[in-house]
């Protein structure tokens, strides 16, 4: 039985045909050595079919031969044999193998076995692969001939219709076959369109290593799950793109061209030519940063901000569309279902905070009921986000008794007298105060000024406010 554990495969250095192998270290051959592997009689080296080719002493095998062995005992570490098989656990398979005679081309020296039920089939690799075998290469390394191999089993009925439709190879984009086979895998994660060449996706196993995944739906669990169950040989190791020089250098370096249209400079470089300061200092885009500018092509002064067209197109998109929504509650007459904001900008929120203090500073003071109310530009309160103007009812608050009322647009008269509920005596009447009527109405930031009349606000124009009643509630 074949252990439980063995170890995955690393890069090592390749030695020349002049050089003389060292003892006691694993070297790795190519071609131009001209060896061949004692399991198996191949010289060919196939990382993709056998695994690399290495020697270590007197030993020469192939890494998947050594692997799938059903005999082979990983007892070392890494760094010891071959890949953790030690010197004499690799001569005790050749011994063991030399008396075994494969199935297939009926020579001795087979070392695999097949792990079906009853199967008693024992082979080369390379003879195995020919006659479509499978390998496991997770846990305990198991292969089965072409009669037992673990088939792809697709539950659902809807995907089995489709086993006579052609379609499209992810990877490769030819055709392939959509139905189960030993050349054919199917991805679960992407349903009817996860159909791949088996060589394509183990070409995409050993490009991407420890990150191989679903090249449709990016999915890593399930698909690494099922490739392997299916015998795809998936290295523990960096991705080929990350092990080539200087393959992320171009992260690191800052841009550093004039994109504007019309380029001011008069060097030789012209676009590319910079400066650390000055006009001819290259700044980037304050949004994207992948586009630059000469301080003097743009006019920026200081440390003022930088957008590029694209950046700028957008910017002022998002603003017009805020614009025209908030116009468009602004015109609407009827505002019961929803409610006017008009934003104040930050720059002018200080200066509203200002004048609110001093607003409410003289609202402290008492005031005669003879005295005219007059209410100044600074009588408008600008709250630090926005002023809401509903449809429903206003609601006006006196700070001197804390008391609340409320006047609703439903009310026929455009004065109401509150008095307390009962009560036996007469309330002395004051004179009513003539409120100043809001004739109209503008924004801070837009500077546009609208009309109140004739827009579904003449019932303010007409409508007076009793705030001489300390009571809240209405007769």
């Amino acid at each position: 039985m074949a252990p439980v554990t063995r170890r995955s495969n690393r890069v090592l250095s390749k030695p020349t045909v002049c050089q003389p192998i060292i003892k006691n270290v694993m070297i790795e051959l190519n071609v131009s050595h001209n060896k061949a592997c004692m399991l198996c009689g191949q010289k060919e080296i196939s990382e993709k079919l056998y695994g690399l080719l290495y020697q270590f002493n007197d030993v020469i095998v192939h890494y998947f031969c050594i692997l799938l062995s059903s005999r082979a005992v990983q007892n070392g570490q890494d760094n010891e044999g071959i890949w953790g098989f030690l010197l004499k656990d690799i001569k005790a398979v050749l011994i063991t193998g030399s008396k075994e005679i494969c199935y297939y081309c009926n020579k001795k020296g087979a070392t695999l076995s097949c792990c079906g039920v009853n199967c008693k089939r024992i082979f080369h690799l390379p003879c195995g692969l020919k006659n479509k075998s499978m390998h496991q290469f997770f846990q305990s390394f198991k292969s089965f001939c072409q009669e037992h191999r673990i088939p792809q089993i697709i539950k659902s009925s809807k995907y089995k219709l489709q086993n006579s439709t052609p379609t499209q190879c992810a990877i490769c984009k030819n055709n392939v076959k959509s139905s189960p086979s030993p050349t054919t895998i199917w991805a679960p994660c992407c349903k009817s369109n996860g159909w791949f060449h088996r060589e394509c996706i183990q070409d995409l196993a050993l490009s991407a290593g420890y990150f191989f995944k679903c090249p449709l739906c990016n999915n890593v669990e399930k698909f690494k799950s099922t490739m392997l169950t299916l015998g795809i040989y998936i290295p523990s190791r960096d991705a080929s793109w990350e092990t080539v020089p200087n393959a992320y250098a171009e992260l690191s370096e800052r841009h550093s061209i004039c994109n504007i249209e019309t380029c001011l400079c008069p060097h030789e470089e012209t676009r590319k030519f910079q400066l650390e300061s000055g006009s001819w200092e290259i700044i980037l885009c304050y949004s994207c940063g992948s586009n630059g500018t000469h301080r003097l092509c743009s006019s920026i002064k200081g440390d003022q901000e930088w957008y590029c067209a694209v950046c700028q197109g957008v910017a002022d998109k998002d603003a017009t569309k805020k614009k025209k929504t908030q116009l468009a509650l602004l015109d609407n007459g009827n505002l019961r279902d929803s409610s006017v904001v008009l934003e104040v900008p930050s720059h002018n929120r200080e200066v509203s905070q200002r004048q609110n203090s001093r607003i409410m500073h003289n609202v402290d003071r008492p005031q005669s009921s003879d005295e005219p109310i007059v209410i100044s530009d600074e009588s408008i309160l600008l709250s630090d986000e926005s002023i809401l103007i509903s449809d429903e009812s206003i609601l006006i608050s006196d700070d001197s008794n804390d008391s609340v009322q409320s006047i609703s647009d439903d009310e026929p008269s455009s004065a109401i007298d509150v008095a307390p509920p009962n009560t036996q005596t007469q309330v002395e009447q004051t004179p009513q105060i003539q409120l100043p009527i809001i004739s109209s109405y503008g924004s801070i930031r837009t500077g546009v000024i609208r009309n109140l009349v004739g827009s579904g606000y003449n019932y303010l124009a007409n409508m007076g406010i009793d705030l001489t009643s300390d009571n809240d509630n209405d007769d």
